[in-house]
Formats: C-alpha cells, sequence, structure tokens
C-alpha cells in the first residue's frame, strides 16, 4: 500500500479508505461446516483489509473480500452523476428562486439580468438554463427571450447608395482614420455615438423612432419622428442643442456613425455647430454593413420587447418612448458585471442630462421589458 500512495501521489490514509468502501464482500461456504466455524477472517480486518494477495485464499472457506478496480471506478462514476441530478437545495429555497424566476421572465428579463439583479442567487446562468430544460420552473421556451432563436434572415446583395455625394470624406474608413488620429492628439479615445432609425410600419404617414446610442456606455436614447426625412431627423438635432445647450452637445456629440439611409443624407446640418465652435463630425458605415454599428443593433432589440415587428409607433407619445427606454437602460449588463448603462452614463455626464431630457434610473423590481409599462 505503501507502494501504491507513492506512485499516485496519494496518502496511505486515501488508499486504505479506497479500499475499505470499495471491497466487495463473497459469503462463506458453509456446507459442512460444524456450529463452532468462524465465517469471519482476521486477516480482512487488518492491512489490506482484502484477500487479493493472500496465499491461503484458494480453498477458503471464510468470508471473502476483494478489491475489483474496473468496479471500482465504474461505481465512482455512477456516483459522480447521479450526485449532480435533481437540484441542490430545499423545498422552500427553490420555490422563492422559482418565484424571482418566474417574476423576471414576465418581466421580459433573461436569465443573465436577472441573475445580475440577484446578486444572493450563487448559480450560473447554465444551471438556470438546466433547470428550464428540465421543466423545473413552469415556464414555457417561448417566453424567454433570447431561448427561442429569430428564423434565418436573407442575404441581401451588394449595392452602394444612389446619391453618395454627402459620404465623400465620411466614409467608414475615414471613421476609422479619425478615430486614431484624435487618440494620437488626445490621448483618449473619441466618443462615438451610433445612430439609426426603428421602423413599426413602414409608409409615408408612419412615425418612425431615431435611435442614438453612447458606444462607451451602451445608453440609448431615442425619439419619435413624424416621418422618415432628413427634415425631421434635423429637429431632432435642433431639440438636443436647444436643451442641452450647445456646450454640452459638443461635448457628447463630438462623432455619430450610422448608415447609409436616406433620412441621413443632410449631414452638413447635423455637423453645423455654429460659428468658431468645433464641428460634429458625421460618418457612414459601409453599404450592407449594419455591423460596423453592432452595439445599437442589438439595443434594438430590446425596443421590438416592447413594441413587436409590423406595429405602428403612431399611437405612442415621446412619453411613452421615454418611459421604454428608462426600463432598457436600467437593466442589468453582463458587459459591465452587473451595472446598467444608466449607471455608466452618469461616470461621463452631469446629472442635468438626464434631467433635462427626462431619463431616470428604474430599480430592479420595478424593471419591465415588455409592452405591459404602456397599459393605462
Amino acid at each position: 500500500i505503501k507502494e501504491i500512495a507513492e506512485d499516485i501521489s496519494k496518502s496511505k490514509n486515501t488508499i486504505y479508505y479506497e479500499i475499505k468502501n470499495h471491497r466487495q464482500m463473497i459469503k462463506c461456504n458453509r456446507f459442512n461446516a460444524g456450529s463452532k466455524f468462524n465465517p469471519n477472517c482476521p486477516k480482512t480486518k487488518k492491512l489490506s483489509f482484502v484477500c487479493n494477495s493472500c496465499s491461503s485464499r484458494k480453498g477458503c472457506r471464510k468470508n471473502r473480500y476483494l478489491y475489483i478496480a474496473e468496479e471500482a471506478n465504474n461505481e465512482y462514476v455512477d456516483k459522480l452523476s447521479t450526485s449532480r441530478i435533481g437540484i441542490n437545495m430545499d423545498p422552500e429555497e427553490f420555490n422563492n428562486l422559482k418565484n424571482i424566476v418566474r417574476d423576471g421572465i414576465k418581466n421580459g428579463l433573461s436569465f443573465s439580468m436577472i441573475l445580475n439583479s440577484n446578486k444572493d442567487i450563487n448559480l450560473s446562468k447554465r444551471t438556470l438554463y438546466n433547470y428550464q430544460n428540465n421543466e423545473y420552473f413552469g415556464l414555457y421556451h417561448d417566453e424567454l427571450p433570447r431561448k427561442v432563436r429569430y428564423k434565418v434572415r436573407k442575404k441581401k446583395s451588394e449595392s452602394t447608395p444612389k446619391n453618395n455625394k454627402y459620404r465623400i470624406n465620411r466614409t467608414y474608413q475615414d471613421f476609422i482614420k479619425f478615430k486614431q488620429d484624435f487618440f494620437a492628439e488626445n490621448k483618449y479615445d473619441v466618443e462615438v455615438v451610433e445612430m439609426d432609425t426603428v421602423e413599426g410600419v413602414k409608409g409615408t404617414d408612419e412615425a418612425v423612432l431615431l435611435t442614438l446610442l453612447f458606444t462607451s456606455s451602451n445608453f440609448l436614447m431615442a425619439f419619435k419622428m413624424e416621418h422618415k426625412t432628413s427634415e425631421c431627423v434635423c429637429k431632432v438635432f435642433d431639440y438636443l442643442k436647444d436643451t442641452l445647450g450647445i456646450d454640452v452637445y459638443i461635448k457628447l456629440f463630438q462623432c455619430i456613425l450610422t448608415d447609409n439611409g436616406s433620412e441621413f443624407s443632410n449631414p452638413d446640418y447635423i455637423e453645423d455647430n455654429g460659428i468658431y465652435l468645433p464641428k460634429t463630425r458625421v460618418f457612414y458605415c459601409d453599404p450592407n454593413r449594419s455591423d460596423q454599428k453592432g452595439k445599437i443593433e442589438v439595443c434594438h432589440e430590446f425596443i421590438r420587447r416592447f413594441i413587436p415587428k409590423g406595429t405602428s409607433f403612431n399611437s405612442y407619445s415621446q412619453d411613452d418612448i421615454t418611459n421604454m427606454i428608462n426600463h432598457i437602460n436600467s437593466v442589468p449588463r453582463d458587459l459591465f458585471k452587473g451595472q446598467c448603462a444608466y449607471n455608466i452614463q452618469s461616470l461621463y455626464t452631469y446629472n442635468e442630462f438626464f434631467d433635462l431630457l427626462g431619463y431616470k434610473y428604474i430599480s430592479y423590481p420595478n424593471i419591465c421589458l415588455n409592452k405591459k409599462i404602456f397599459k393605462k
């Protein structure tokens, strides 16, 4: 036993426990045995506790103990597997977990968001999905935001903007060069704001949302526009300049990255902040490359939880849109180790920024990521 322990770098006691706990008994043969026959062999009560190497094993009629390595390993593997089956908590703890998860899912939150908002739950996201797959929560898969995947999107053919004059010196390659030059001059990264529009129903009389996302914090803003035109986009920027003040506006909106939609075809107006004042730089992604402003595209998924695609925005007020954005910006994010976009953005801006635009923080129990927030 000492040699075995040295070969596998374990203590002798570990070898003793392994042998005694996994040895198998073969009952003795009592045929023609007298009343004084003792079936127990004293050798099995001391080292090495088994009869594997006993010289008297052949013909011995006493109880035998054998250690069979293959069967001992199978027993270990089976125990390892069964120990992980089921739920490692008492009924009261699990019912509490179940209520927290079900309430969060009904409010449109994912498992990740629920865990980030409840630090006392010492479980991984994978464990919650395993519980869901085993139907412990009593939830359908289509109730989970990310469990049911979207259909595969059709691949669009490559194209170029019809009128690309306004894109001169504003391409994505120009954007990359601008960021590099800015960092070389200032020794910190420029704040990039991604810009896009979200459509409900296509049509000339249908309202759309203009969305703006601060990439350093994932803080999202959205403004209802009556039409999907460059004039309406310019009105939103006039509103931001007037509401925030030109000095704050210039600090926040130094660089804007957007796509090639016709509603963004007047970059000169957006860039002009007045005589002798720094310009806001506007750049465009390459055609059919929405991934170049991927952060805002991902955040649009939150909006679709409230207002599904194909639903008109006409019936929603700007207050409704702002309330929706407040819920989105208050959701804890894995990217920020459980912090929300609102808290991260507060590190870069003054509180007046939130007050002037009507943005506020919503605590976890009140966060909702579905259309229930619009019910009066």
